[in-house]
């Protein structure tokens, strides 16, 4: 009898996971390439100097980084419109000509930090100028440099770290959606990019929405 019934489970469980197979529960909406109308997409470029490099990944894994990006942040309007640029076979430099806010430029270092779905050990650096009135900027942070980055110790996975060109560190607090205090040590000295936005001109890009 109990052969009987550990065959009736087996079939029980095959015929479960034939049922649900591909069903991912609690799966990230990343894959909703639903869009605002055409003419909400902006036209003109605005200069900025926002700027991301990713090394040690491929072309393939790092355009679908982005565009699950955008898939999951472009559904109401056009909030990131990142331009790809490769800078050798392995990194490649991430910039945004129609500009984007400073908060989601850091849930952009967090996502191709930890990509839905893609498995890769990517070195991703950021910077940009911090601009007065922009979330998470503190005064004394206006108008400086700043190196964006999550370090390779991260346990918390939703955070965005910086440090000022003048060697200020700061942790950016998803969940608390601010900035902490300044650290004590920053957990990185700034470095400026070896990639120099003027250059990236004269590589081919493929933009992505």
């Amino acid at each position: 009898m109990s052969i009987l019934i550990s065959i009736l489970v087996f079939v029980l469980v095959i015929f479960l996971i034939s049922k649900f197979k591909g069903i991912k529960f609690g799966a990230e909406p990343s894959d909703n390439t639903s869009r605002p109308d055409a003419g909400a997409k902006p036209t003109t470029e605005k200069d900025n100097d926002k700027l991301i490099v990713v090394s040690n990944v491929n072309r393939d894994d790092i355009e679908l980084a982005l565009t699950r990006f955008c898939n999951t942040y472009n559904k109401a309007d056009y909030a990131a419109l990142p331009r790809l640029s490769n800078v050798s076979p392995d990194t490649f430099a991430i910039t945004f000509p129609y500009d984007i806010d400073f908060v989601t430029f850091c849930f952009a270092i967090n996502f191709i930090k930890y990509p839905t779905d893609i498995k890769w050990n990517a070195k991703v650096t950021a910077w940009t100028t911090a601009n007065s009135g922009e979330a998470w900027i503190a005064d004394s942070s206006v108008g400086k440099r700043i190196m964006l980055f999550i370090p390779d110790d991260d346990k918390e996975y939703d955070n965005v770290f910086f440090t000022t060109a003048d060697n200020t560190g700061y942790k950016l607090d998803f969940a608390a959606r601010k900035a902490k205090p300044p650290l004590n040590i920053p957990k990185m000295q700034f470095a400026e990019s070896s990639v120099d936005l003027d250059s990236l001109k004269q590589l081919q890009f493929k933009d992505i929405e």
